[in-house]
């Protein structure tokens, strides 16, 4: 079958004297048998169901093939021109004849002239030309052509303003890519509902449309405007402390209120403020003590500020991508992950080789 028919190509139809998409014209619940060599449909029961609903199967080649010899009017020029042999071109302009039931040329002599039907073929085979290559174009553009949009989910707290913060790095580098970040308690929804293309979150999705990566492992610290002695502190020495916290909405202040109830005490920040850059601003001045985790403490300007590590427990989080299982990952997207990573890589974290290798095949 298949040394009869060439590789199986994307058919086309024609009702009347338009040139129709055979797969938009089958949408009435037809069924194929798949090819035994290939993943396409059987081409004879394609035919079968093109003939039942009055369509003619067109191949992609056969277009490429008589807009050629159109625009030549001579199939030895046109048959060097697509590197096929003139006998070979002659054979395939008469197969796409007889499906169209009407010559397509006229032959006088040497010369070719088009027919009427030729020349209805002629200006509908070039629409569809350039439908295809309108496809290739903007199809480029989306995977290749730094324009677009860019819909990130995270969660409520310091990874908003960690995302939000990269914008501005992201808009120097790209700034025809608009960026909408969300802020969200539910990041595993939005992009399930395509209402981002990625999101930044600390659990770990069971569902199985989703494909979660671990970037990274991060501890919490104490910090404050004075050196201290030892480098660690234990969680319950550092709830006698002034605080100043993000408030309860807050994904690091969460795991601070889980932490406390499960020690049967309460956190009473002396400051609840969302803005990070108060938050240091408020403990430079002494007014308090803060509890960040290692992300904003390393990303942002706090070289004139002190950390100790908090033990008694041990507080850290884990920090994990989540996509939608085999998405097409377009530009923005890919860019945008890179440039994460790369600070991410900046502020020195673990990332292990199964994260990296993940990231590699997604991007």
């Amino acid at each position: 079958m298949h040394e009869q028919l060439g590789a199986c190509t994307t058919p086309f139809g024609v009702g009347s004297a338009s040139l129709i998409s055979l797969e938009m014209a089958l949408t009435s619940g037809s069924s194929f048998e798949p090819c035994p060599l290939c993943v396409m449909p059987d081409i004879f029961a394609i035919r079968r169901i093109a003939l039942r609903k009055g369509l003619i199967l067109i191949e992609l080649r056969h277009l490429k093939y008589f807009l050629m010899v159109s625009k030549e009017l001579h199939f030895t020029k046109a048959a060097e021109k697509l590197g096929i042999s003139q006998p070979t071109l002659s054979h395939q302009i008469k197969l796409l004849e007889q499906e169209l039931g009407a010559p397509l040329f006229n032959r006088i002599g040497k010369k070719i002239e088009l027919t009427k039907v030729g020349e209805i073929v002629q200006a509908e085979a070039l629409n569809i030309q350039g439908s295809i290559q309108n496809i290739s174009s903007q199809i480029e553009a989306f995977t290749k052509v730094k324009i677009g949009e860019l819909k990130v989910a995270v969660l409520p707290g310091e990874m908003t303003d960690l995302i939000s913060t990269l914008c501005i790095q992201f808009n120097q580098l790209y700034p025809d890519i608009k960026v909408f970040v969300q802020s969200t308690d539910q990041v595993e929804k939005a992009v399930l509902e395509n209402q981002a293309d990625f999101g930044i979150g600390f659990h770990s999705s069971q569902n199985g449309l989703m494909q979660v990566i671990k970037l990274y492992n991060e501890e919490f610290y104490l910090i404050s405007n004075r050196k201290h002695g030892s480098e660690s502190i234990s969680f319950s020495a550092l709830l006698d402390k002034p605080l100043v916290l993000f408030p309860r909405i807050h994904q690091c202040r969460k795991i601070l209120d889980k932490t406390s109830d499960g020690m049967g005490k309460q956190i009473e920040p002396i400051v609840e403020t969302s803005s990070i850059e108060s938050i240091l601003n408020l403990v430079r001045s002494g007014i308090g003590c803060s509890i960040v985790s290692r992300t904003l403490f390393d990303f942002y300007d706090t070289e004139d500020l002190f950390f100790q590590r908090i033990e008694n427990p041990y507080l850290n989080r884990n920090v994990y991508l989540t996509m939608k299982k085999n998405a097409f990952v377009n530009f923005a997207t890919r860019s945008f992950i890179k440039l994460f990573v790369r600070e991410i890589e900046k502020l020195k974290f673990n990332i292990g080789k199964d994260s990296i290798a993940a990231l590699n095949n997604l991007l």
